[in-house]
C-alpha cells in the first residue's frame, strides 16, 4: 500500500488494529458508530475506504478545555461531557481491554489531553499523544508512565510527509553540503477544524513551539523562526498547503534560495504515521516498556523528549523495527 512504510511490525499487520472504544464531546458524534462519527461534520475528512460499522459507539468524553477559541461556535458539547471523569474513562478502557489510547484532541486543550493521559496510566493502557500539548514533556505525567509501567509516545505527531518533515530534511541536506542556513520560514494554511482552531493565536501557541523545537533539532537556531499555522482557508477542506523558504550561504558566501509549496490531504497524512505508532505502542507494552519509547519518537513526533536530525531519527526508528522483528 502506498505510503505504508511497514505493513508488518513485530508480528502485527496494519489490519490487525481494531477500535474498542471512542470518546468525543460533540453531541452530533456521541452515540454514532465510530466509522460514521469520523466523517460527521464539522470534520472535513474524506472517506476513502468503505468500512463496515464496527459496533463501537462514540461515548461522551471529559470536556475540560477541549473547546475554546474559534471552536466555541462550531462544536456543540454533549450535555454529559462536563460530568465525565478521568476515572470513568480509565474504567471504560479497562473494561473493553484497550491496548493503546490515541489522543487527537485540539491543540490548546492542555487539561483535556493530560486528563486522557492520566486515564491511560490508571488503566495500564499505552498512550500516543498526537497533540502538541505536553505529556512526554510534562515531568509529573511522564514520571507517572514510568512508575505505572506504561509506554508513552509523544508529543505532537508528525505527518507522514508533511511540512516539518520536508523542512527538516532540506535543512539537513544543505548542512550535509556545508551550507549555512541564514533565514527560513514555514507557513501553513488549511480548511479543516484543526486549522480553524489554530487560527486563534492562543490555541496555536503549542503548535508553534513544537515546530520550532523540530527545526532546532535539525541543527538551526529556530528561536524566532516563523513556523506554524498561519490561516484558515475554508474551501481547502482537509487539504493543507505549506510554503517553505530557506536562504543559505554557500561557497564564497554565494546565495542559495529554496522556495517550495507543498499541498497534502491532512488526515491520511497523519494516518500513515499513526499506523506505525499504535503498533509500536502495543509491542512496547508487551515488552514491559515503561515511559517514553525514545528510540522511535524522534521520527514520529515533532517534539519528542529527545530530538534528532531527520536521518538520525529514521535510523533509530528502523533499528527499533528491526529489533522487534528479531524478537
Amino acid at each position: 500500500m502506498n505510503g505504508i512504510m511497514y505493513p508488518r511490525i513485530g508480528g502485527y499487520w496494519v489490519n490487525d488494529m481494531r477500535f474498542v472504544a471512542a470518546f468525543d464531546v460533540d453531541r452530533r458524534k456521541v452515540g454514532l458508530d465510530v466509522v460514521k462519527a469520523i466523517i460527521t461534520p464539522p470534520v472535513a475528512a474524506v472517506l476513502h475506504v468503505d468500512v463496515e460499522p464496527t459496533g463501537v459507539l462514540v461515548e461522551p468524553g471529559p470536556l475540560f478545555d477541549g473547546i475554546g477559541g474559534n471552536l466555541d461556535g462550531v462544536i456543540e458539547p454533549h450535555p454529559t461531557s462536563r460530568e465525565v471523569t478521568i476515572d470513568q474513562v480509565a474504567d471504560r478502557l479497562a473494561a473493553v481491554g484497550a491496548d493503546v489510547l490515541v489522543c487527537l484532541l485540539p491543540t490548546g486543550a492542555t487539561n483535556a489531553v493530560q486528563a486522557y493521559a492520566r486515564a491511560a496510566v490508571k488503566a495500564g493502557v499505552a498512550f500516543v499523544n498526537a497533540t502538541p500539548e505536553p505529556v512526554a514533556h510534562d515531568p509529573e505525567i511522564a514520571a507517572a508512565f514510568v512508575s505505572g509501567g506504561v509506554p508513552l509516545l509523544g508529543d505532537d505527531l508528525r505527518s507522514h510527509l508533511g511540512a516539518t518533515t520536508l523542512h527538516t530534511a532540506l535543512i539537513e541536506l544543505l548542512q550535509s553540503r556545508g551550507l549555512a542556513v541564514v533565514n527560513t520560514y514555514q507557513l501553513n494554511v488549511g480548511g479543516n477544524t484543526d486549522f480553524l482552531n489554530l487560527s486563534d493565536p492562543r490555541r496555536a501557541a503549542g503548535k508553534v513551539w513544537t515546530k520550532r523545537n523540530a527545526l532546532s533539532a535539525a541543527g538551526i537556531d529556530a528561536t524566532t523562526v516563523s513556523a506554524g499555522p498561519n490561516g484558515f482557508v475554508e474551501y481547502l477542506g482537509d487539504e493543507k498547503a505549506c510554503f517553505i523558504r530557506i536562504e543559505a550561504a554557500s561557497v564564497l558566501d554565494s546565495n542559495l534560495v529554496l522556495d517550495i509549496r507543498m499541498q497534502v490531504e491532512d488526515s491520511p497524512n497523519a494516518a500513515g504515521v499513526l499506523v506505525n505508532a499504535v503498533r509500536i505502542a502495543k509491542i512496547a507494552a508487551e515488552q514491559g516498556h515503561a515511559g517514553s519509547v525514545d528510540d522511535v519518537c524522534a521520527f514520529l513526533f515533532k517534539n519528542p523528549p529527545e530530538g534528532a536530525p531527520e536521518s538520525v531519527g529514521i535510523r533509530k526508528f528502523r533499528d527499533y523495527i528491526d529489533s522487534v522483528a528479531r524478537d
